[in-house]
């Protein structure tokens, strides 16, 4: 039997179903997606296009994101050495708790 709802009745379920979950979503996260920055970006979007490329753009950043400041690991690598031999050293440990007992 063929779909007797209307395409705007259809359209207005899917509003408030849209909308309940936004609200759900705020009310467990105590945050608006309606006011993330890339909300904006979306509703600029002219297009399916439109909003592919953005998406794209963002994949993008959050995959050089991901890849690192290499310089930056680098200059961290020698301080993270030095504090794990501190911290796994015997005589450091036995230092540090002897000095602050409550801590460790």
């Amino acid at each position: 039997m063929p779909s007797t709802s209307s395409p705007i009745s259809t359209s207005s379920n899917f509003e408030a179903l849209f909308n309940a979950a936004l609200a759900k979503y705020t009310e467990q996260n105590e945050r608006d997606l309606r006011n993330h920055p890339l909300a904006s970006q979306i509703d600029s979007c002219d297009s399916p296009d439109a909003i592919l490329n953005m998406f794209e753009k963002q994949a993008e950043a959050f995959d050089e994101f991901r890849k690192g400041d290499t310089k930056l690991f680098k200059w961290f690598k020698p301080i993270i050495g030095v504090l794990h031999a501190i911290s796994t050293n015997e005589h450091f440990t036995n230092i540090a708790s002897n000095v602050c007992p409550a801590t460790l």
